[in-house]
């Protein structure tokens, strides 16, 4: 009986093998907030918006995937690292983490939101036209605000893990071509984030697929010691291989 078991066991492994499939993707383009705006701490802090009291600039990013399919189950590991910088005159004293910054001043800002993920998705539909996948994510963000003139400097940071609720779909609009659909988001007393990309792909080579499209970054947290809230919009190409 042991023996039959094992050999069960092991006649599996080798089908899930057989059928699994892994992919690397990689994803870049131009990051640009819509609105960015903060209050550290919540209690006592100066609410100062990083897009309209300081000048924001645009900024490239790029962002890699790792994943592997075994039938109807899609496990990957994403790593996206943000960086965005903001720089003006103040026309107000800014109490910030602390510190005073001087109305009249010009200064500095650097928002950083560096996130990695782990998602699995079940894929529930697949038909000719229509894929159809949903899961969750696990992430781990790694953010920081730092705020600096010609006389002090002073930096916010945070590290924590947050569940996703996540959601795919591709439709084939024809041979070759297909539009993207990706979602990962969830909502809480406590803060939220959303992670919506909506692209139109197209098959370079057998097991190679680009794609041209729109993300946006959206959420923060104003229920704790600190508020945070920011809207990110990206315009992006990215590549897909799977192998």
């Amino acid at each position: 009986m042991k023996r039959t078991a094992l050999l069960a066991g092991f006649l599996l492994f080798c089908a899930l093998q057989a059928h699994s499939q892994y992919y690397l993707d990689a994803e870049g383009g131009r990051a640009s907030a819509a609105n960015n705006t903060v209050r550290i701490p919540s209690d006592g802090g100066t609410r100062l918006s990083l897009t309209e009291d300081l000048k924001a600039d645009p900024a490239l990013y790029i962002r890699f995937r790792i994943g592997r399919v075994v039938g109807k189950h899609d496990i990957s590991l994403l790593i996206a690292p943000l960086t965005l910088n903001s720089e003006g005159v103040l026309r107000k004293d800014v109490s910030y983490n602390g510190k005073t910054f001087a109305a009249g001043i010009n200064t500095k800002a650097e928002y950083r939101f560096n996130s990695y993920r782990i998602k699995y998705l079940y894929t529930f539909r697949k038909d000719a036209r229509l894929v159809l996948k949903y899961g969750g994510a696990l992430k781990m963000r790694h953010a920081g605000i730092k705020l600096q003139n010609d006389i002090q400097e002073t930096e916010y940071s945070n590290t924590g893990l947050v569940p996703l609720a996540a959601f795919s779909a591709e439709w084939r609009l024809r041979p070759g071509y297909a539009l993207l659909f990706d979602l990962e988001g969830l909502a809480a007393p406590q803060g939220r984030a959303e992670d919506a990309m909506l692209t139109v792909q197209r098959d370079l080579a057998r097991g190679v697929k680009a794609r041209l499209g729109y993300r946006i970054l959206e959420g923060g947290s104003g229920a704790g010691e600190v508020y945070t809230f920011a809207l990110v919009s990206y315009w992006l190409a990215g590549v897909t291989w799977q192998f």
